[in-house]
């Protein structure tokens, strides 16, 4: 069309329209919501923008028609005009239509229809189920996330940091980022019938790597743009953080703030450390815990809650000592149903810490909702069972109470209904053991009765497995069976993977041992009786946290029973993280004809302070750690060798290996 040859009129009247549609548009662009945020069993929280003006609004809740509970609100300048609403006293388990109009003018802004409308908990902690959804790291374009999450019919969904990206403390910048996020067409069709809550992770907290020090400053206006566009029952405590709960009935989902207070303050179980939580949210995450009579518990944040092995330190790792006290709050209090969740690395994971609270520990990372995956952080972890290097990934956890054994079931999903991965535990799965049993610590057993199996609760996770013909001779050994090994053709026993808490704190081991050789004198042979891995396989990398061997001495008529060690060096200044080191050889000399030829029971007990060596029931050792710490990471075990496997491999017969988290109980002494 050749607009030259058109009415002035209707040029006129093209560009007025064309004008309005800009105005509309930008009009439109003000708005955000509205919002449902957290919905429990008798309340259920909302946030409106109408635009850029303050206007009094009325938020009404409709039951079969009627108006069964109205609140007032203005979205005022301050807060970005956001109005938020906060409804209380409404029935559990029904569904609801809500409305909002302008008190001023009378108009309805939004109709009480099927698209805003929302249902209450279900508080029953049996015969329900409950559905969340968890995504992390979402940029603000289009994805298939979203949509995905409306047609599994999720009673809510959380946002877990990173979302959206940030980087900037500049409160306008923050302000837009949140509205620009919210605005995406498919997650606002989503929040304003689905409650939609979560937490933040550095980019939303507004700095990679961020934590509560280097951010000190502007952490304040971040925390106010998430304050406004999130509809919360809670933020931290009302002045700080933005840790907050929220109670499903078969589930409970605490949401941890790993940024606001870290490294602000010395930590509540280690006044010699920095904080990550900080003494305020540690004392309402424990109290929470104590009280929740929810079936399912998730510990949820943006970060994770172990080593993510690179330059940054914004993960558990960092701070060990209130991960593990936290957790052995879990296990010494017998809190059932606990599951970890954390986001942040581009990569999606689930890990299982065997029995570490008393039973095994599902960890679960979902990350990216974007589609940019960050291979160089799906790194080796002993405990690591399963790992997708993919975008557009998201979880659910379904809580299911209405079969005879309730169920929590996690599945790692993608759009187009795509579930890369499904783990379903059974609530006795998370169920303590009965600690008072003698065996209750007992992480490994090696009887070597025929076979390499091992004989503990963690099962086939930790077999043995021969190298170099390795031979399991029935008898001859202590007790039954025994390992026999040549040294001549470098033979040993491998254990894949490790059996210990992460980075334990105390631990026994426990075998007996029957050389046929010793190393000989004046020579720089050694023997080793056994010594811990970085992966689960022989390498020469540097993990000896359990190494016991032995050397030549000085005295012809002694051999030098050896140990070392690997262990965390706790951070030295702000903002660091604590690293592995390396401590040892710690010496014991016995006489040689002591060993040769005789079985020997050797039992190490280490406590993070000092390592305990015990020979044939006589105390022969107690080395001070010069630097205290507890174990660093290791991946599995050599039996009768070290590290690498070859050259300096035991001679002789092993047998009855165990090892206990904690102390070895007496009876078995």
């Amino acid at each position: 069309m050749n607009l030259t040859k058109l009415h002035p009129f209707l040029l006129l009247g093209s560009f007025c329209l064309a004008s309005l549609a800009t105005c509309d548009t930008a009009k439109a662009n003000d708005v955000v919501g509205p919002l449902v945020g957290a919905v429990e069993s008798t309340s259920a929280n909302f946030l409106y923008r109408v635009g850029e003006s303050e206007q009094p609004l009325r938020l009404s809740v409709l039951l079969d028609g009627d108006v069964v509970q109205a609140v007032d609100s203005i979205g005022r300048q301050e807060d970005d005009f956001v109005a938020k609403f906060s409804i209380s006293n409404l029935r559990p388990d029904t569904r609801y239509h809500y409305q909002i109009t302008n008190t001023k003018t009378g108009e309805t802004l939004i109709e009480a229809d099927e698209q805003h409308a929302f249902r209450t908990a279900n508080p029953a902690r049996h015969g329900n189920r409950v559905s969340v959804g968890f995504v992390s790291c979402v940029d603000i374009e289009p994805n298939g996330i979203w949509k995905e999450m409306q047609g599994l019919d999720l009673d809510t969904v959380c946002l877990m940091g990173d979302t959206p990206y940030i980087d900037s403390t500049d409160l306008k910048k923050v302000r837009t980022r949140h509205r620009e996020f919210l605005q995406m067409p498919d997650l606002a069709e989503l929040a304003a019938n689905t409650p939609v809550v979560g937490t933040w992770d550095d980019h939303d907290f507004g700095l990679n790597n961020g934590n509560g020090h280097n951010l000190m400053e502007g952490k304040v206006d971040t925390r106010r743009g998430f304050v406004n566009y999130r509809a919360h029952s809670q933020f931290g405590n009302g002045k700080e953080g933005v840790y907050h709960r929220v109670d499903l009935g078969m589930i409970e989902v605490f949401f941890l703030d790993p940024r606001y207070f870290s490294q602000t303050e010395p930590s509540p179980v280690d006044p010699t450390q920095p904080t990550c939580f900080g003494a305020e949210q540690w004392e309402w995450l424990l109290t929470g815990l104590r009280e929740s009579k929810a079936p399912f518990k998730v510990l949820a944040f943006g970060a994770i809650w172990e080593d993510k092995k690179n330059f940054e330190t914004d993960d558990m790792f960092t701070y060990w000592y209130e991960r593990d006290a936290l957790l052995d709050v879990v296990k010494n209090e017998n809190i059932g149903g606990v599951v970890l969740l954390g986001g942040d690395i581009h990569v999606a994971r689930h890990l299982i810490h065997p029995q570490r609270v008393g039973y095994d520990l599902h960890d679960f990372v979902i990350s990216p909702g974007h589609k940019r995956t960050i291979t160089e952080l799906d790194v080796f972890h002993p405990s690591l069972e399963w790992s997708l290097v993919e975008g557009w990934q998201f979880l659910t956890l379904t809580a299911d109470g209405t079969q005879a054994e309730p169920t929590l079931t996690a599945e790692f999903r993608q759009p187009d209904g795509v579930v890369n991965r499904q783990v379903k535990l059974p609530l006795a799965s998370l169920t303590a053991v009965d600690s008072s049993k003698p065996d209750s610590g007992l992480r490994a057993h090696w009887s070597f009765d025929g076979d390499l199996k091992n004989q503990s609760v963690l099962g086939d996770r930790v077999d043995a497995v021969a190298v170099n013909d390795a031979l399991v001779v029935t008898d001859g050994g202590v007790s039954g069976g025994a390992l026999k090994l040549d040294r001549s053709r470098e033979q040993f026993a491998r254990v894949p993977r490790s059996f210990l808490d992460d980075n334990s704190n105390h631990h026994t081991v426990s075998l007996w041992f029957k050389p046929t050789s010793l190393p000989a004198h004046g020579t720089s042979e050694r023997h080793f009786l056994l010594e811990s891995t970085a992966e689960g396989t022989e390498s020469a990398k540097s993990a000896w946290h359990l190494s016991l061997g032995m050397r030549s001495s000085e005295d012809a008529s002694k051999v030098n029973l050896q140990l070392f060690t690997h262990t965390l060096q706790p951070a030295t200044e702000i903002g660091a993280a604590p690293a592995a080191k390396a401590q040892g050889g710690f010496d014991a000399l016995v006489d040689r004809e002591a060993l040769l030829g005789r079985w020997n029971h050797v039992v190490l007990a280490f406590d993070s302070s000092s390592l305990t060596l015990t020979l044939n029931d006589k105390q022969i050792a107690k080395h001070p750690l010069p630097v205290p710490g507890p174990a660093s990471e290791f991946g599995g075990l050599i039996i009768g060798g070290h590290r690498v496997g070859a050259g300096r491999n035991f001679d002789g017969w092993i047998d009855e290996v165990s090892i206990w988290q904690g102390e070895m109980p007496a009876e078995t002494k």
